[in-house]
């Protein structure tokens, strides 16, 4: 079963990102990292479809990159 939320630690991990760097992109004004908060917990979660789609609108393929 492929799963519906991940952490922001458990994703900055699996990215290789400081979970600052991600609380960074959750902050920008233009396409936030779509970061959510749960009442009582410490920490974001981030629906793995929303982050899927966020992701292919902010990440570049190698060869894109400059």
């Amino acid at each position: 079963m492929k799963p519906v939320m991940i952490t922001v630690p458990a994703l900055a991990d699996q990215m290789h990102k400081s979970t600052e760097q991600l609380y960074g992109w959750a902050k920008r004004t233009h396409d936030p990292l779509p970061l959510r908060y749960v009442e009582g917990e410490r920490y974001g979660s981030v629906m793995v479809a929303e982050f899927e789609e966020w992701f292919v609108r902010n990440g570049k393929l190698m060869n894109e990159r400059s």
